[in-house]
């Protein structure tokens, strides 16, 4: 970046210079904008010709041409990139841009760029962002999919829950993505190294359009500086019904996020009021602070509760959010049930059967928490 800064200082402005206008997406000017308020955060000040330069592009919207090839070819990916999922259900990516590490490697392959445009690494979890990009119908919610490993997480099978993906289409042939691993029961390194080893591009929503490649990215992961925790152990914080205990276990605070740790105990035929057939039990969380305020959360399941396990399963669950409002004083966590069955049709596949819920989600007893 800073050589960059040195390129733009470099540049005499006038009106003779030869800019023609271009068209450019807003994922462009939202990148070409990322830069230059980044470089505010880091500097009280800039070159006087930087600031003319930077307030010019992002005035007009336009991209340099002829007159700076070689300078055009060479901006990096910039903008807030998780600003594009804030209409997402599970946005809470408000203090990333903040505090994530650019990366900007791109890999192509049959014809398709991969770009790890940033990423963000906070003991809790890794947050890799990312684009797809080529003259394919990718679908409607594309991924990187492909091992991701590494040396100071050991066991991933141990240490990484299953992966988040958010997707969103920017454009005809452009996907802007967030790829999310949960931490578990990892060490907690200052400086993790880790490969992704891309080898498919696939449409979740419909796993037959898939695209084969080779997109290997070998990444560093530097940890944000502070981790708080706070234990509900011993406080008996918990959710009650027939069948059903869930409790707060503790509450971790980070520089980008607020993650809620806990767990579920399910006596599945009771909770269902079904012994004969099968039946599974999911929960999902609704998170409000004692203002009215409600906080979308990323929900990090370790498992469902289902009648095949008699003994029942504690499942260890965790809730993602943004930090609390400032001014709030308590939180309000209350659990909503699902009971699920095998829908009536038959598959030739038993496992493919689609379930259905049994009946409308309801919810159970709150918990409650001071904040302090």
């Amino acid at each position: 970046m800073k050589r960059l800064y040195k390129q733009f200082d470099k540049q005499k402005m006038n009106v003779n210079t030869d800019i023609h206008p271009m068209d450019v997406s807003d994922l462009e000017k939202a990148r070409i904008k990322r830069a230059v308020m980044r470089g505010l955060k880091k500097k009280n000040h800039m070159p006087r010709n930087l600031s003319v330069a930077a307030a010019f592009l992002l005035a007009t919207g336009i991209t340099f041409s002829a007159a700076f090839p070689a300078l055009a070819a060479k901006l990096p990916i910039v903008g807030n990139f998780f600003e594009q999922f804030i209409d997402h259900d599970d946005y809470v990516f408000e203090n990333f841009d903040s505090f994530s590490t650019d990366i900007g490697v791109t890999k192509e392959s049959n014809g398709i760029k991969v770009t790890v445009t940033e990423a963000v690494y906070d003991k809790e979890s890794i947050t890799i962002a990312y684009t797809i990009e080529g003259d394919h119908d990718f679908g409607t919610k594309p991924i990187l999919e492909g091992e991701f490993s590494s040396e100071e997480l050991g066991d991933k099978y141990l240490n990484l829950a299953a992966p988040k993906y958010i997707t969103k289409k920017i454009s005809d042939t452009e996907y802007a993505g967030l790829f999310i691993y949960e931490l578990v029961e990892a060490p907690k390194s200052d400086v993790v190294h880790a490969t992704w080893n891309g080898t498919t591009i696939l449409d979740v929503f419909d796993v037959e359009n898939q695209f084969s490649g080779d997109w290997k990215f070998d990444l560093t992961f530097q940890a944000l500086d502070s981790i708080d925790t706070k234990s509900f152990a011993a406080a008996s914080i918990n959710s009650k019904a027939d069948g059903i205990n869930v409790s707060l276990k503790k509450m971790t605070k980070t520089p980008i996020s607020t993650t809620l740790y806990l767990t579920e105990d399910v006596d599945v035929p009771v909770a269902a009021m079904e012994d004969e057939e099968f039946r599974v039990v999911v929960f999902e969380y609704e998170v409000r602070d004692n203002l009215g305020n409600d906080y979308k959360a990323i929900h990090f399941m370790t498992g469902g509760h289902s009648s095949h396990f008699k003994d029942g399963v504690t499942n260890t669950p965790r809730l993602t959010t943004t930090h609390f409002n400032e001014d709030a004083t308590s939180i309000t966590i209350t659990p909503y049930v699902h009971v699920y069955k095998f829908a009536n049709e038959v598959d030739e596949d038993p496992t493919a059967r689609p379930l259905e819920l049994v009946a409308e989600p309801y919810a159970i007893e709150s918990m409650e928490f001071d904040l302090e």
